[in-house]
């Protein structure tokens, strides 16, 4: 009986493990267009932007001079490249064009289509006193290398 018990409550255990997992909720970043340069997001901002897409992913719009501050609070956990984080060149009201995080060995297959492409190089994230940042460059492939990335 003991040992039966100790079977269902490992099962149970298990199943609860897997659907706890520490991936971190979607995310959707609007730039500005023609924007180049370091946007820094600023989490626990009283008043700040608080936005979610038909989809429940989280929306952050980006300011003309890089700063988005939001009220909601700075997550740590996994993603999945260019999934979870989804990067938009704001070109007008109705018309985006997403930009990718940048992979060298990606980029390196044909360094001549892609350096007048613009890029998310990633920069930091975490506590920066007093406040949750993360923050990333957004600039051409061409200059990839004067990234802290490297």
């Amino acid at each position: 009986m003991q040992t039966r018990l100790f079977f269902i409550f490992c099962i149970m255990l298990g199943m609860f493990s897997v659907s706890c997992n520490n991936t971190l909720n979607c995310e959707r970043h609007f730039i500005p267009a023609k924007f180049i340069g370091k946007v820094t997001i600023y989490f626990n901002q009283k008043n700040g932007q608080k936005e979610f897409d038909k989809d429940g992913c989280i929306v952050y719009r980006i300011s003309e001079d890089g700063n988005c501050y939001t009220s909601l609070p700075y997550k740590q956990g996994s993603n999945y490249p260019n999934e979870t984080f989804k990067f938009f060149e704001q070109i007008n009201k109705d018309s985006v064009n997403q930009i990718f995080e940048f992979y060298e060995k990606e980029y390196l297959k044909d360094t001549v289509n892609k350096k007048q492409r613009k890029y998310i190089f990633f920069h930091s994230s975490g506590y920066s006193s007093p406040n949750y940042t993360f923050e990333y460059f957004i600039d051409y492939g061409m200059n990839y290398k004067k990234h802290l990335y490297y």
